[in-house]
Protein backbone atom coordinates (compact mmCIF):
# COMPACT_ATOMS: atom_id res chain seq x y z
CA UNK A 1 0.00 0.00 0.00
CA UNK A 2 2.91 2.25 0.67
CA UNK A 3 4.25 2.12 -2.44
CA UNK A 4 1.15 2.83 -4.64
CA UNK A 5 0.44 5.88 -2.14
CA UNK A 6 4.18 7.26 -2.97
CA UNK A 7 3.28 6.43 -7.06
CA UNK A 8 0.83 8.79 -6.77
CA UNK A 9 2.61 11.68 -4.80
CA UNK A 10 5.33 10.75 -7.73
CA UNK A 11 2.73 11.09 -10.48
CA UNK A 12 0.94 14.20 -8.57
CA UNK A 13 4.10 16.08 -8.58
CA UNK A 14 5.27 15.46 -12.16
CA UNK A 15 1.76 16.72 -13.31
CA UNK A 16 2.33 20.12 -11.03
CA UNK A 17 5.55 20.72 -12.39
CA UNK A 18 4.36 19.85 -16.08
CA UNK A 19 1.21 22.46 -15.52
CA UNK A 20 3.87 25.26 -14.19
CA UNK A 21 6.30 24.36 -16.45
CA UNK A 22 2.99 24.92 -19.23
CA UNK A 23 1.61 28.17 -17.73
CA UNK A 24 5.36 29.25 -18.41
CA UNK A 25 5.65 28.89 -21.94
CA UNK A 26 2.04 30.15 -22.23
CA UNK A 27 3.33 33.50 -20.29
CA UNK A 28 5.83 33.96 -22.50
CA UNK A 29 4.65 32.91 -25.67
CA UNK A 30 1.88 35.98 -24.52
CA UNK A 31 4.84 37.95 -23.78
CA UNK A 32 6.65 37.49 -27.43
CA UNK A 33 3.45 38.13 -29.16
CA UNK A 34 2.52 41.37 -27.22
CA UNK A 35 2.95 44.65 -28.83
CA UNK A 36 4.36 46.32 -25.17
CA UNK A 37 5.20 45.33 -22.33
CA UNK A 38 3.96 47.07 -18.52
CA UNK A 39 6.22 48.79 -16.11
CA UNK A 40 9.53 46.98 -17.13
CA UNK A 41 11.27 45.73 -20.38
CA UNK A 42 10.73 42.10 -21.92
CA UNK A 43 13.49 40.50 -20.96
CA UNK A 44 12.69 41.52 -17.06
CA UNK A 45 9.50 40.04 -17.15
CA UNK A 46 11.04 36.95 -19.18
CA UNK A 47 13.19 36.89 -16.20
CA UNK A 48 10.75 36.79 -13.75
CA UNK A 49 8.49 34.82 -15.52
CA UNK A 50 10.92 31.99 -15.81
CA UNK A 51 12.61 32.58 -12.67
CA UNK A 52 9.77 33.21 -9.70
CA UNK A 53 7.20 30.33 -11.42
CA UNK A 54 4.28 30.87 -11.25
CA UNK A 55 4.05 33.93 -9.40
CA UNK A 56 6.00 35.89 -11.91
CA UNK A 57 3.65 35.02 -14.85
CA UNK A 58 0.51 35.50 -12.81
CA UNK A 59 2.23 39.16 -12.35
CA UNK A 60 2.68 39.46 -16.08
CA UNK A 61 -0.55 38.77 -16.91
CA UNK A 62 -1.84 41.41 -14.21
CA UNK A 63 0.23 43.88 -15.62
CA UNK A 64 -0.83 43.44 -18.98
CA UNK A 65 -4.42 44.60 -18.10
CA UNK A 66 -3.16 48.31 -16.67
CA UNK A 67 -4.25 50.77 -19.48
CA UNK A 68 -1.83 51.63 -21.85
CA UNK A 69 0.06 54.76 -22.12
CA UNK A 70 -1.86 57.03 -25.03
CA UNK A 71 -0.01 60.70 -24.54
CA UNK A 72 3.26 62.04 -23.44
CA UNK A 73 3.12 64.56 -20.68
CA UNK A 74 4.15 68.19 -22.33
CA UNK A 75 5.04 69.96 -19.80
CA UNK A 76 7.49 69.44 -17.18
CA UNK A 77 6.83 68.46 -13.68
CA UNK A 78 8.62 71.38 -12.36
CA UNK A 79 8.46 75.31 -14.25
CA UNK A 80 7.15 75.63 -17.04
CA UNK A 81 10.01 75.47 -19.17
CA UNK A 82 11.18 71.78 -20.21
CA UNK A 83 14.87 71.26 -20.27
CA UNK A 84 14.62 67.94 -21.28
CA UNK A 85 12.91 66.24 -23.98
CA UNK A 86 12.32 62.97 -26.55
CA UNK A 87 14.59 62.81 -29.32
CA UNK A 88 12.94 63.04 -32.59
CA UNK A 89 13.26 59.20 -33.41
CA UNK A 90 14.07 57.46 -30.51
CA UNK A 91 12.88 56.33 -27.03
CA UNK A 92 14.87 58.48 -23.75
CA UNK A 93 15.53 62.30 -22.17
CA UNK A 94 17.55 64.59 -23.97
CA UNK A 95 18.37 68.15 -23.41
CA UNK A 96 15.65 70.61 -25.09
CA UNK A 97 17.19 73.82 -23.74
CA UNK A 98 20.58 75.60 -23.37
CA UNK A 99 19.85 75.00 -19.42
CA UNK A 100 19.53 71.12 -19.87
CA UNK A 101 22.73 71.58 -21.77
CA UNK A 102 24.48 73.28 -18.91
CA UNK A 103 22.96 71.02 -16.41
CA UNK A 104 24.38 67.81 -18.40
CA UNK A 105 27.65 69.54 -19.79
CA UNK A 106 28.22 70.52 -15.38
CA UNK A 107 26.72 67.16 -14.38
CA UNK A 108 29.42 64.93 -16.69
CA UNK A 109 32.29 67.50 -15.78
CA UNK A 110 31.56 67.28 -11.92
CA UNK A 111 31.20 63.20 -12.13
CA UNK A 112 34.56 63.19 -14.22
CA UNK A 113 36.06 65.28 -11.63
CA UNK A 114 34.84 63.60 -9.08
CA UNK A 115 35.39 59.99 -10.26
CA UNK A 116 39.54 61.10 -10.51
CA UNK A 117 39.85 62.02 -7.01
CA UNK A 118 38.30 58.58 -5.93
CA UNK A 119 35.13 60.26 -3.99
CA UNK A 120 33.07 57.62 -4.90
CA UNK A 121 29.95 58.90 -2.60
CA UNK A 122 29.94 62.32 -4.09
CA UNK A 123 29.65 60.94 -7.98
CA UNK A 124 26.73 59.02 -6.23
CA UNK A 125 25.24 62.29 -5.13
CA UNK A 126 25.95 64.11 -7.98
CA UNK A 127 24.37 61.31 -10.36
CA UNK A 128 20.93 61.12 -8.08
CA UNK A 129 20.63 65.26 -8.38
CA UNK A 130 21.07 65.12 -12.26
CA UNK A 131 18.53 62.14 -12.30
CA UNK A 132 16.14 63.82 -10.03
CA UNK A 133 16.76 66.99 -12.31
CA UNK A 134 16.06 65.56 -15.11
CA UNK A 135 12.67 63.99 -14.12
CA UNK A 136 11.64 67.00 -12.61
CA UNK A 137 12.59 69.33 -15.64
CA UNK A 138 11.58 67.07 -18.98
CA UNK A 139 8.16 65.85 -20.37
CA UNK A 140 7.31 61.99 -20.88
CA UNK A 141 10.06 59.68 -22.76
CA UNK A 142 8.94 58.87 -26.27
CA UNK A 143 7.66 55.24 -25.31
CA UNK A 144 6.43 54.22 -29.22
CA UNK A 145 2.95 55.16 -28.27
CA UNK A 146 3.18 58.79 -28.46
CA UNK A 147 0.72 60.64 -30.71
CA UNK A 148 2.29 63.19 -32.97
CA UNK A 149 -0.23 65.40 -31.73
CA UNK A 150 1.80 65.06 -28.42
CA UNK A 151 5.46 65.37 -29.94
CA UNK A 152 4.06 68.22 -32.31
CA UNK A 153 2.50 69.89 -29.16
CA UNK A 154 6.17 69.80 -27.19
CA UNK A 155 8.15 71.24 -30.27
CA UNK A 156 5.77 73.89 -30.66
CA UNK A 157 6.07 74.83 -26.76
CA UNK A 158 9.90 74.73 -26.76
CA UNK A 159 9.92 76.86 -30.32
CA UNK A 160 8.21 79.36 -28.40
CA UNK A 161 9.69 79.51 -25.24
CA UNK A 162 13.31 79.48 -27.17
CA UNK A 163 11.81 82.24 -29.59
Amino acid sequence: MGGLVASVVVVAAFLGVLLVAAFDVFCLLHLWAADTAHLVPRFVWAILIVCTSPIGGLAYLLAQRLPKPVTMRTRPLLGGKAWFGPAAGGDGRFPASPEGHAVGVVAIAATAYLVLTGQVLAVAVVVAAFVTIVFLKATSPDSGTVTLYARDEFQARRDHRLG
